[in-house]
């Protein structure tokens, strides 16, 4: 009865759920005095979750308030919240219970995946890329701490790192990022390495391994326009960005870096400012024009189905693509020789601007609330929403008020402005005929 109900559950209703429940559960953990070192609020520990939860990054509070099991409290959160706790449902649902279609159907909807057939293998393909590349991570990072740290430490930094990095969190346990590594090439080629993975999208992974199967058999494979779009646009957007912040940079926060070094900086902040907000120069430091660019590809994101957020890489592509096809008086989307469907195009409209206007909002009701000049507060008010986690160092300074509308606007970013909405919406009942209204055209400029 229970899996019937939930076939026909909204999964944006779900997702929601799920989320608020997670962060409730992290905020009364990290409330156990065994958690802390010194007393906290209990809003300092709600944003504290929730920052975690949706691997943003963003803290009212020093991580240094925390003891060992309180950071690990927030790297669980952190690993729930980038993996997907609807994924780790799914996957332990379906290894005690045989629940067939209806799970497919669940799963289905929740990964929005058109093909619902082999949903139990996508998902332990996504627990293990997601475990393995993790251990390798930390298996590579653990030599480099060891050199400065002791070895338990050194140990729970590799893991911690890791996860953080791939799960595109941004979280660090040393003030200023990891600015003390800035130089040391092996640790920033690991951490982006890391970021990339995560973000690239399981699907695209899957996609990827398959193919390499299909070669080793000589057998034909066809990527789908999915992951042709992300491996195109992650590409074209870390060599883009990566590019513009060198520009920018090389004669400011990079000018005491030799050029290789300075280059190799430029290319991972091309990869980490997407949604991980991992930063190897003082962020208050950049210029406002790269601030500005770091803003914008956060706000475009990373690859669905992937441990970033922002609007995601293939709704930009869409977006764009539907301007194009205006501009040229064409009346269907098209990318890559295929016609997106119109929902979709509908729906990428939506999600672009849905997230512009919650930005707006949320710097308008800031602007309300705090003493503050409107540069710092919009860079937080998109730094929430896209959950990159980058910041001027306002974050703990914010009232009450403002603590509420930055947790809000991680939720949104995170499980998405449409979902959101979708989420909320009441259940209309379809009407009994299908009919439309006539035609009529309206003067646009």
């Amino acid at each position: 009865m229970i899996v019937k109900t939930l076939a026909h559950f909204s999964p944006g209703r779900i997702i929601l759920f799920s989320v608020f429940c997670t962060i409730l559960v992290g905020a009364l953990l990290l409330a156990h005095p065994a958690c802390r070192t010194t007393p906290i609020s209990f809003i300092d520990l709600l944003f504290t979750a929730t920052s975690a939860t949706c691997v943003t990054g963003l803290f009212t509070i020093p991580l240094s308030s925390f003891t060992t099991l309180g950071k690990s409290v927030i790297l669980a959160l952190v690993q729930i919240g980038g993996l997907g706790l609807i994924t780790l449902t799914i996957f332990a649902m379906s290894l005690f219970i045989n629940m067939g279609m209806t799970t497919q159907l669940v799963a289905g909807k929740l990964l929005e995946l058109e093909s619902w057939k082999n949903i139990r293998q996508i998902i332990i393909f996504v627990i293990t890329l997601t475990l393995s590349v993790e251990l390798l991570g930390a298996a590579c990072m653990f030599p480099i701490f060891l050199r400065d740290f002791p070895l338990m430490k050194s140990i729970f930094f590799s893991f911690f790192y890791s996860i953080s990095s791939f799960c595109k969190a941004g979280i660090t346990l040393f003030d200023g990022d990891i600015i003390p590594y800035s130089h040391n090439v092996p640790m920033l080629g690991i951490i982006g390495f890391l970021v990339f993975c995560g973000g690239f999208g399981f699907i695209t992974w899957h996609e990827i391994m398959r193919y390499f199967i299909a070669k080793r058999q000589k057998k034909f494979f066809v990527f789908s326009l999915h992951s042709k779009i992300i491996m195109w646009g992650t590409a074209t957007m870390i060599l883009f960005f990566a590019l513009l912040f060198w520009v920018l940079e090389h004669d400011n926060t990079l000018a005491d870096m030799p050029f290789g070094l300075a280059v190799t900086n430029a290319i991972f902040h091309g990869i980490t400012l997407r949604s991980a907000g991992i930063l190897t120069v003082p962020f208050i430091d950049l210029q406002l024009a790269t601030m500005f660019i770091i803003m914008i590809s956060a706000f475009i994101g990373s690859a669905p189905g992937s441990t970033g957020s922002g609007i995601k890489i293939t709704t930009f592509a869409i977006f764009l693509a539907t301007i194009k096809c205006a501009i040229i008086g064409k009346t269907s989307v098209e990318i890559r020789g295929r016609t997106i469907a119109k929902d979709q195009v509908f729906k990428a409209i939506a999600i672009v601007s849905l997230g512009i206007g919650w930005i707006v909002f949320t710097t308008l009701c800031l602007l309300i609330t705090e003493q503050m000049d409107f540069m710092t507060l919009f860079i937080e008010a998109i730094s929430g929403f896209s959950n990159i986690g980058v910041s001027t160092g306002i974050t703990p300074f914010l009232s009450l008020m403002g603590k509420v509308f930055i947790m809000l606007s991680m939720i949104v970013g995170r499980i998405g402005s449409l979902t959101l909405i979708l989420a909320l919406r009441f259940r209309s009942k379809p009407d009994v005929l299908a009919f439309s209204y006539p035609e009529e055209r309206v003067m646009l400029s």
